[in-house]
């Protein structure tokens, strides 16, 4: 509503997106991770159902996108809007939020915090490789270049901080930890807000029939995999919660400036966008209706 009816313009929201990105979401994973205990058993089994249900989906986007006759700009493309989920600006605010006030709060946001980090790396690898599959005629510089990207990237370099100081056990001086704090609190309500300006301002174009098709296949097939995969190993109820939240997210928004960067499919990668954001919200009470 504060897009459409113009009361922050849309230069207004991208500098707010650039404030919880490189200040508000640093800052809250700084301060919430460096207070975790760290629960690694918990997340080494919300890791193998994310990864696991990762390849599963691939696997069955290749093999509908070469059915389909896809172009292979197109295919990748395709492929890419399926796994790669906005785990920062909704995945994190929602777990937050779900588990606020349970018993369970703090130990699954401190899951949820530390596999953060190993999913976002994979996700940014995994779609640097992909992309470059359709003949890309300079590989080794796309590679550098989104190497370089994670190097700097603030929300990365934020989780591992958080996990040294973890797993050292330092705390913050007063100071520094309420500056954080107070810091940190706004990224979360920010992320929601910028998202929903996204949308907005985003039109669908191109293949709308494959935009549904790898929304659906983000939203509603990732967590029904998911769930399946952690029955098969055991995952706890809390942990399951967690890890279909995450598999629910929409495709992150941060997909679109790759694919552009590597000459993919910019169309069918913003309408992916665009849809799975729409069908994340009943995917996501789904999720929590069941789970909760």
């Amino acid at each position: 509503m504060l897009a459409r009816t113009g009361f922050i313009s849309a230069l207004a929201f991208g500098e707010l997106n650039r404030l919880t990105y490189w200040v508000g979401l640093p800052a809250l994973l700084v301060d919430r991770i460096g207070a975790a205990t760290p629960a690694f058993g918990s997340v080494a089994g919300i890791l193998a159902v994310m990864i696991g249900t990762t390849v599963v989906l691939v696997t069955i986007s290749v093999l509908v996108g070469t059915i389909g006759g896809l172009p292979a700009r197109s295919r990748v493309t395709f492929i890419h809007g399926t796994f790669r989920g906005n785990l920062a600006f909704v995945g994190l605010p929602v777990v937050v939020y779900s588990f606020a006030g349970s018993d369970a709060a703090g130990s699954v946001e401190s899951a949820a915090l530390i596999a953060f980090v190993p999913l976002v790396i994979l996700y940014n690898v995994m779609g640097v490789v992909l992309l470059q599959l359709p003949g890309q005629s300079h590989p080794l510089t796309a590679i550098k270049r989104v190497l370089r990207g994670l190097a700097g990237n603030p929300i990365l370099i934020a989780s591992l901080i958080g996990i040294a100081i973890a797993l050292t056990g330092w705390e913050f001086p007063v100071f520094i930890g309420r500056t954080l704090s107070a810091v940190g609190q706004m990224a979360l309500p920010l992320a929601l807000m910028g998202i929903g300006a996204g949308l907005y301002a985003t039109r669908l174009r191109g293949q709308r029939r494959w935009a549904v098709t790898g929304a659906l296949m983000k939203t509603a097939m990732a967590p029904l995999v998911g769930f399946l995969l952690a029955l098969w190993i055991g995952l706890g109820t809390d942990e399951m919660r967690l890890a279909l939240i995450f598999l629910a997210c929409p495709t992150a928004a941060a997909s679109y400036v790759l694919v552009q960067q590597m000459d993919g499919d910019s169309a069918l990668a913003a309408g992916v966008i665009v849809l799975s954001h729409l069908f994340a919200l009943p995917a996501m009470l789904v999720v929590l209706a069941l789970s909760g």
